[in-house]
């Protein structure tokens, strides 16, 4: 019974529509839409949909289609033929033979009569019984259309996006050897497009959220062709860290419902892609700087910060977000996402949620990117140096301690100033590496002046905000301490507030690994405006070192000596040391003697000098003004 069926359903679909009567009214039996225009299917929105997810309109002509066609119109004798593709108010063609437009209104088209009966052919033997409809479609200066026949293109959902047809300039019919060729070749026609349909989805689409991916959100932009509007980078902050502490699955799930959350923003126009496992990208047409940080930024925002329910976890999951107006900050779509991407960047490294594309910032950062190279070649050579400056005891001169800082000894340029790549080196990520080379250095320096009997000194080195953020760091310290079989005495570290305050929690848990080894840290530019008895007494430090703006004002203004006296008895208080830091005078050391200060460095004891120059100063005892360098 099912296979009988079946029989009579191909049956049907095989039988041909075929209009051959003169206008009658409906109450003949035939369908009214074939004496008026046309009409819309019943399933008009989700066939529209489904003719956009093949994403074929309005693309270039193909010979495979071509092909196709240029058969069709052989096998009926036809001079025109058409691959049509119905769309909301349009007729286009992907490829025709005869036919001098490449579209025409739809409801001049017959073709949006035939998808009407998707699973039948419809013949109209002559065009001009029909009385209503217009014989010169594409125009006066076009051919006359007195045959058509059309097969609809089926979807697999079963709707019609449009037809294969043939069309002559005289009435006639077509044999059945001839409409079963057609029918025919429409099937191979719709299994091409099914084809490239599944193949463009396998090579368009992320495979985990079912969004676009670079490639065809790139396409969208440049078939959307917008006039202005945001492109936005999402930063999925912490999932690394889920999928570590909760496996790739959980991880998975969130990246999915956070796809899901950002395609609650299409319904505002935004078309979305996702670039990589937790970034994603979005664009906002016809939005303005001005309404998107007012309004879609914080939206944004809150909607993904808000927790995600995954496996019965609860889990939060920050993000960064980086924005870019088109076309202000980029005239091209590779242009504004690169300025959104630099504004991702900032809004990591300022810790912030978000941030806006800021040409100033772009400005240093590109000056910083093309110095890259020559830092590299700099690292891979060994021309950064160690420079040490003298912590002295200020009640005795004695030389206590020095600080690590680094010099770029350039071949060609000599000794390149700090100020003209130390900013660089922490922009393109190289300051950890050249971090890790002083540290190193500066352990080699402690050994030779201690295996000379020298005093040597502890040496200071300073800390970088993406060494702290790097799980290596401790065993990077441990690996340098080796060259002293582990001596704690070699190494002391300064962080400054503003690395502290960043990241707190991670702070503490880093440098109280540190100080479990027996090496001390220091805060530096102690008092510049971050500084709280709320973390001064959570932080495991050792050391204070007050900044050099307090120090310079210190004999001129009453103010500027009582804060600093109140560093020193903070510190006192806190069992703390207390170093100065800028001291350019005489007056300033005798005031920091009076107020009780442990240790002072700057260029009234010495700048910083070479690892030599150091030696003889070891050598010489206490330094004060009759040793000032």
């Amino acid at each position: 019974m099912a296979l009988v069926q079946q029989d009579e359903t191909r049956e049907r679909e095989r039988r041909p529509f075929v209009v051959d009567a003169p206008p009658v009214r409906a109450a003949s039996g035939r369908p009214a839409w074939l004496y008026t225009a046309a009409l819309h299917p019943a399933d008009e929105p989700q066939r529209l949909a489904e003719l956009r997810g093949f994403g074929i309109l309005d693309t270039e002509a193909d010979e495979d289609y071509d092909r196709l066609v240029q058969l069709a119109a052989v096998l009926c004798g036809a001079p025109m033929a058409a691959l049509t593709l119905v769309d909301a108010d349009r007729q286009w063609y992907k490829s025709r033979i005869g036919l001098p437009v490449p579209q025409v209104a739809r409801e001049k088209s017959f073709c949006g009569h035939a998808i009407l009966e998707p699973e039948r052919l419809l013949e109209i033997p002559d065009v001009a019984r029909l009385g209503w409809a217009d014989p010169q479609p594409w125009g006066p200066q076009g051919p006359l259309l007195r045959f058509y026949a059309g097969v609809p293109l089926r979807t697999r959902d079963g709707s019609a996006i449009g037809t294969l047809c043939v069309m002559d300039q005289v009435p006639r019919r077509l044999t059945e050897s001839q409409k079963d060729a057609l029918h025919k070749l429409a099937k191979a026609v719709a299994s091409q497009l099914s084809l490239r349909r599944q193949l463009r989805i396998a090579t368009e689409t992320d495979r985990l959220t079912g969004l676009p991916n670079w490639f065809h959100f790139e396409a969208e932009f440049d078939h959307t062709r917008p006039a202005h509007g945001i492109v936005c980078f999402v930063r999925l902050k912490t999932i690394n860290q889920i999928n570590s502490a909760h496996g790739f699955r959980v991880a998975d799930s969130l990246i999915k419902q956070t796809a899901e959350r950002l395609r609650g923003f299409e319904a505002q126009g935004a078309f979305i892609g996702r670039i990589k496992r937790g970034l994603f990208i979005l664009f906002f047409p016809d939005v303005s700087a001005a309404d998107f940080a007012r309004e879609r930024g914080p939206e944004l925002a809150a909607r993904l910060n808000a927790p995600y329910e995954v496996n019965q976890l609860s889990l939060v999951c920050p993000v960064n977000l980086g924005f870019a107006s088109f076309p202000d900050d980029g005239r091209t779509l590779d242009e504004v996402v690169n300025a959104a991407d630099t504004a991702l960047q900032t809004a990591i490294e300022r810790e912030q949620a978000m941030a806006f594309f800021d040409r100033s910032v772009d400005t240093v950062q590109g000056t910083h990117f093309r110095l890259e190279p020559q830092l590299r070649r700099a690292l891979a050579n060994d021309e950064f140096v160690n420079y040490y400056q003298p912590k002295v005891e200020v009640a005795t001169g004695r030389i206590v301690g020095v600080e690590a800082l680094v010099r770029w000894m350039d071949p060609h340029r000599g000794l390149v100033p700090p100020g003209e790549f130390v900013p660089a080196l922490e922009t393109t990520g190289l300051i950890g590496d050249v971090a890790q080379k002083i540290m190193e250095r500066a352990v080699a320096d402690w050994r030779s002046w201690r295996d000379a009997g020298l005093p040597a000194p502890r040496i200071a080195v300073n800390v970088a905000a993406a060494q702290l953020r790097n799980d290596d760091f401790v065993p990077a310290l441990l690996r340098a301490l080796e060259a002293v079989r582990g001596d704690p005495a070699a190494l002391g570290l300064e962080v400054t507030e503003s690395i502290l305050i960043s990241n707190m929690e991670r702070a503490i848990e880093v440098l109280q690994q540190v100080r479990s080894l027996g090496v001390p840290v220091a805060i530096d530019d102690f008092g510049t405006g971050y500084s709280s008895l709320a973390y001064i007494v959570t932080l495991p430090i050792d050391e204070l070192k007050i900044d050099r703006a307090f120090i310079k004002k210190i004999t001129a203004d009453a103010a500027y000596e009582g804060i600093v006296r109140t560093c020193v008895s903070l510190a006192r208080g806190l069992n703390l040391k207390v170093v100065a830091e800028g001291v350019e005078t005489e007056a300033q050391a005798a005031a920091l003697r009076a107020l009780g200060c442990d240790q002072a460095q700057g260029f009234f004891y010495s700048p910083p000098v070479p690892a030599d120059q150091l030696v003889r100063m070891l050598k010489s005892g206490p330094l004060g003004l009759s040793s000032r360098a």
